[in-house]
């Protein structure tokens, strides 16, 4: 039975030891995910395809004014990238980007706001 125990106690302490530093170790970062749906001849017709970004703020003081326009800026960036590549990967005849930049951007804006919203609070 104490083998048992200490069995289970080192197994934890591993696992802890293992995901810990990586949970410390995150950078404050904006997912930025570009969607591309391709047609195909295949069965189910479509494919979904996407090209993430991830971007860093860990150097911007989101508080200030400034450090929260810069993070929208580079999500925005970002955005812009990931769909241009998207496009030259998956050409679609006839279609520009910004379909793919508005919801890339949109969805990484929440993260992003999150973030703003978080560091402001941290302020008070």
């Amino acid at each position: 039975m104490a083998v048992q125990i200490l069995r289970s106690a080192l197994t934890t302490v591993g696992c802890l030891a293992v995901i810990g530093p990586s949970l410390a170790q995150q950078s404050p970062e904006v997912v930025v995910e570009a969607p591309r749906v391709v047609t195909t001849t295949g069965k189910g017709g479509q494919e979904l395809y996407s090209l993430v970004y991830k971007v860093n703020y860990s150097d911007l003081n989101l508080a200030t004014h400034s450090g929260a326009v810069e993070l929208e800026k580079r999500v925005k960036e970002s955005a812009v990238r990931a769909c241009a590549q998207l496009q030259k990967l998956y050409p679609l005849s006839g279609e520009t980007n910004p379909p793919c930049v508005d919801a890339a951007t949109k969805h990484a804006m929440v993260q992003a706001n999150q973030a703003i919203v978080a560091a402001e609070k941290g302020t008070r």
